[in-house]
């Protein structure tokens, strides 16, 4: 499929190269694993690159760059089956992960503080029951059903993945609470089967430094 650029700490939020990294390992489709460091040569030279100045970017197999996260998951979940089979179906896997990115645009306030003590007291405010957080995850498990474990029922797709990966990484001490999805049973239920539909992938996935 080409060759996927990202940082090489680029799991701090939802990382486009591990979603990529899975489905293309679910699709049977090669990716060239790329990771720049912060300040790096590969950094100046992959940003002069990249149509929109920045990263993730996918250099396609004819050479052409492209980049924005979301559009380059689009584009690896279409190429590898792992997307829907209607265009209603596909509005509703966008629909439900840019309601996660507009969770992820409210708790930038914490992400960019830089006091300590004030980044501690909204992290912990962030997730408390009440709070926006846990409005927005309550968004999210209404969008599932019983009929599930999926956004599409019984079919996995890019949108599942990138779900996964983000409340992998809230659900751990440094960037959330253990017990996060503990009143979603949906969420919970659709987070696991995602994990043990790439178990395999999982097991041998590149480290990635937190």
């Amino acid at each position: 499929v080409g060759s996927l650029a990202e940082f090489a700490d680029g799991k701090a939020v939802v990382s486009t190269q591990s979603t990529g990294r899975i489905l293309c390992s679910l699709g049977g489709v090669s990716l060239e694993d790329v990771r720049v460091d912060r300040g790096s040569v590969e950094l100046r030279e992959a940003l002069s690159a990249s149509p929109g100045g920045c990263i993730p970017t996918l250099q396609l197999p004819t050479n052409e760059v492209v980049c924005q996260s979301l559009a380059i998951t689009r584009y690896l979940g279409a190429i590898t089956g792992y997307c829907g089979s209607t265009p209603v179906e596909n509005l509703k896997l966008d629909q439900f992960v840019e309601i996660m990115y507009d969770l992820i645009a409210a708790y930038d306030t914490v992400v960019k503080e830089t006091d300590p003590v004030s980044k501690e007291r909204k992290k912990k405010e962030a997730f408390k029951n009440d709070s926006y957080f846990y409005r927005y995850l309550g968004h999210l498990e209404a969008l599932l059903t019983d009929d599930g474990p999926f956004l599409l029922q019984a079919k996995m797709t890019w949108a599942d993945i990138v779900i996964m990966s983000f409340l992998e990484l809230k659900q751990t001490p440094n960037f959330g609470r253990e017990d996060l999805l503990a009143t979603f049973p949906r969420l919970t239920a659709q987070y696991n089967a995602v994990r043990k539909s790439i178990a395999g992938y999982l097991e041998t996935r590149p480290k990635t430094p937190k």
